[in-house]
């Protein structure tokens, strides 16, 4: 068990990490939860649960939790591999292919990736003959990456560490940070990095799940500690642009069951807002993301939604099912524990990734085993946790289960796939 790395400062509960405000209002409780990547080697472990409550800022509309964990506990070993899902490569690759041709790579042209995980991405701008650099704080992660051929520093990523690549490596044409804004306690000193490194020919792309798609699509399992943060247009454009950056294009992509994708830049000498990002903005607002009554009513929705698993999985049981679970990320957890699901109702959930497998989910210590492992377990229902694939899933099922069963997702309601 890991010790002394918890730490309470008031961040995301008492004031506004992406702008300073005070005035936040509560988007949903849900309660006490383990930290969700943290799958133990043991069965048994004993399992701290810290609070996970969603507030919003009506200042800028940045949605947050209380930063109780530190990064260093969270991100140093980290078991989620962006590499095991078929999907989510071939969104990389067109991501580099189509970058590299629109920013016209030139000699010493480089590519900067921040959180670049095993090098999933990295890799496809090599193979474009393109400078690369991936900046991974998990250690474990950072070494599969340069086993790959990646060049990659293990280290978190902030001010002090882009005033030492600015030193040694210049500006790169390129910066990416992929599903990391949201991760990081200090939100502020992780933009004024970005800011540092950027020059007149630089470009930032950010994605993170939009905050928005929460409230439109009840996808309440994408909060977990180790996103401190959720992102949106309002958000992002109050933040970057404190920092001298300039928001000048936000795109609707499909990965993680609906994100955007901020483009950023340096901020031109007269500042003003791009129509496209202004209407944006203006569109979030619309949805309501200031409308405390509208997440009101999502929280009720979350409730509803999180007794029904409960009680759908209750009810297998005592029919004498074999439940499983196919997918073990950080969402699993958050529904699992949310739902206060029995011991030993779940089987086990089978996950492609290595770094998994052999490993248990808290706080139930249901075991993470491979898909052929599962498969022989026979399963009389399947419930697959990542339902931002569950399309891809749902076909790789199909295709290994010998045993009749039933295929479900459960989020943003119980239904089933196949």
């Amino acid at each position: 068990m890991q010790n002394g790395n918890s730490y309470i400062s008031g961040r995301g509960k008492k004031f506004c990490r992406g702008c300073n405000g005070l005035d936040l209002f509560s988007a949903l409780d849900l309660g006490e939860l383990p930290i969700a990547n943290e799958l133990w080697p043991n069965q048994n472990e004993s399992i701290e649960l810290f609070p996970l409550h969603l507030r919003i800022c009506r200042g800028c509309g940045l949605g947050q939790v209380e930063d109780v964990v530190t990064p260093s506990r969270l991100f140093r070993d980290y078991r989620y591999l962006s590499s095991t899902s078929t999907s989510f490569l071939e969104h990389a690759r067109n991501f580099a292919t189509e970058t590299a041709h629109d920013l016209n790579f030139g000699p010493g042209d480089w590519v900067l990736e921040i959180a670049s995980n095993d090098g999933y991405l990295l890799k496809h701008f090599i193979k474009l003959g393109i400078d690369v650099l991936g900046v991974e704080p998990a250690e474990n992660v950072a070494q599969l990456a340069l086993e790959a051929g990646v060049p990659t520093v293990s280290e978190f990523f902030g001010l002090d560490l882009a005033e030492s690549l600015l030193a040694s490596r210049g500006r790169p044409k390129l910066i990416v940070a992929n599903n990391v804004m949201a991760h990081v306690p200090d939100i502020q000193n992780f933009v004024a990095g970005i800011a540092v490194l950027v020059g007149p020919e630089t470009r930032v792309s950010i994605e993170n799940p939009s905050l928005i798609n929460f409230l439109k699509e009840d996808q309440f399992d994408t909060i977990y500690h180790e996103h401190y943060s959720y992102l949106t247009a309002n958000s992002v454009d109050k933040i970057t642009k404190k920092a001298g950056l300039q928001l000048f294009k936000v795109e609707e992509i499909v990965t993680h069951g609906g994100s955007n994708r901020y483009w950023l830049r340096q901020q031109p000498g007269v500042v003003s807002s791009e129509k496209q990002v202004v209407a944006k903005i203006l569109q979030e607002v619309e949805d309501g993301l200031f409308d405390e009554s509208a997440w009101r009513h999502f929280d009720g929705r979350i409730q509803e939604l999180i007794s029904n698993f409960y009680n759908w999985v209750k009810s297998s049981i005592e029919a004498g099912k074999v439940v499983c679970g196919y997918g073990a990320p950080a969402k699993a957890s958050t529904l699992i524990n949310a739902s206060r699901i029995e011991k030993d109702w779940i089987t086990a959930i089978a996950d492609a990734s290595p770094e998994k497998q052999g490993r248990f989910m808290p706080t139930h210590g249901i075991p993470i085993v491979s898909p052929k492992t599962l498969f022989d377990l026979k399963p009389n229902e399947i419930i697959i946790f990542p339902w931002n694939i569950t399309k891809e899933l749902s076909e790789l099922i199909e295709n290994q289960i010998l045993a009749p069963a039933r295929v479900w997702k459960a989020v943003p309601k119980l239904e089933q796939v196949k």
